[in-house]
């Protein structure tokens, strides 16, 4: 039986686990049918593997090389840590927001913010 893949990013006990995750078995328990890829598409063909965890295509999707907003729509925390996991920057679970958009500009991702004057 093949190992199965996430179709998308879910948060399970303050974790991030998306397509590229080993997903330990106790956690995939908790997670629904509608998160994992069943490997076809609607016409029962298999589908190309493309996505996020795909470095073709990170920049073209712009998923690696634009951070969220840091204000106002597509700013909240999980933005954030989905830009920090798609980035290998490693954050604790309960991180805040703020925290998470430090670490990416400690860790030279992003620039630091000017402050306004």
């Amino acid at each position: 039986m093949a190992e199965r893949r996430l179709k998308t990013y879910v948060h399970v006990g303050g974790e991030l686990y998306g397509p590229s995750s080993e997903v330990p078995p106790e956690v995939a328990e908790q997670i629904g049918d509608h998160a994992w890829d069943d490997g076809t598409d609607e016409t029962g063909d298999e589908p190309a593997r493309v996505g996020f965890d795909d470095p073709s295509t990170q920049r073209a999707q712009g998923s690696a090389s634009e951070a969220p907003p840091r204000t106002g729509r597509g700013s909240g925390v999980e933005a954030w840590r989905q830009y920090a996991a798609q980035n290998d920057l490693d954050v604790p679970a309960d991180a805040s927001r703020e925290d998470v958009i430090a670490a990416a500009e400690g860790a030279g991702l992003i620039e630091p913010e000017q402050p306004k004057e």
